[in-house]
């Protein structure tokens, strides 16, 4: 089961264990890792906090975890949203499978902007499948253009996150207005991100489209 947690701290509150305590937490997310249970991790733009993707068995699992966490006791609010694969995008739903080490390579912009958007499909009508169809087609060249970050299902089937790799605020909302189901969208909130500094490879726009399986 995926889900995305949200988690709110202040850094400053740590102390003098700031960096004995960030290192564990980092240790402990490269053994989820190596797991294949860790499928993303960003900062908060605004230095209050992390958002990051965990496959976990069920939510028994995923509550042992958090409480597992080095940096537990310093959350102050956690919010976990059930996930699913986007049908037209699996490869966003599965664990990573390697480390990329900070300063391997080049750092990734971090114009990252994760979009929280809620949808009723019912508002399409019977125009519903060519909207979704033609939303899907837009994601793809967001794609080749080095836009689309990742992107996922709510389990709840009421609607999406995306993670977009755009310039600005500005064409955040631009994007927004051009997405096909747009007249389908009743909320959308933004939430601006920056790469996570020991997890780089989580803020690269995906390279290729991995077709769904027939």
């Amino acid at each position: 089961m995926l889900f995305l947690i949200d988690v709110t701290f202040n850094f400053t509150t740590l102390g003098d264990k700031a960096q004995q305590l960030v290192r564990a937490e980092w240790d402990e997310e490269e053994r989820l890792l190596a797991q294949g249970q860790f499928v993303g991790i960003w900062r908060k733009a605004n230095s209050m906090g992390t958002m990051f993707i965990l496959d976990m068995p069920n939510h028994e699992a995923l509550a042992s975890q958090l409480r597992a966490m080095p940096l537990y006791p310093y959350f102050t609010r956690i919010e976990a949203t059930p996930l699913i694969a986007h049908p037209n995008f699996p490869q966003f739903a599965r664990g990573a499978t390697f480390h990329e080490k900070p300063d391997s390579k080049p750092k990734p912009d971090s114009n990252l902007f994760l979009l929280d958007v809620r949808i009723e499909y019912l508002r399409a009508g019977d125009k519903m499948n060519d909207w979704v169809k033609a939303e899907w087609r837009v994601s793809e060249e967001m794609i080749e253009k080095r836009q689309l970050v990742g992107i996922w299902r709510r389990a709840n089937a009421l609607g999406t996150f995306v993670l977009w790799n755009l310039p600005n605020a500005e064409a955040v909302g631009n994007q927004i207005r051009a997405m096909p189901l747009y007249p389908t969208f009743t909320d959308v909130t933004v939430t601006p991100l920056v790469m996570h500094p020991n997890f780089p490879q989580f803020a690269r726009p995906a390279e290729h489209h991995e077709k769904p399986a027939a």
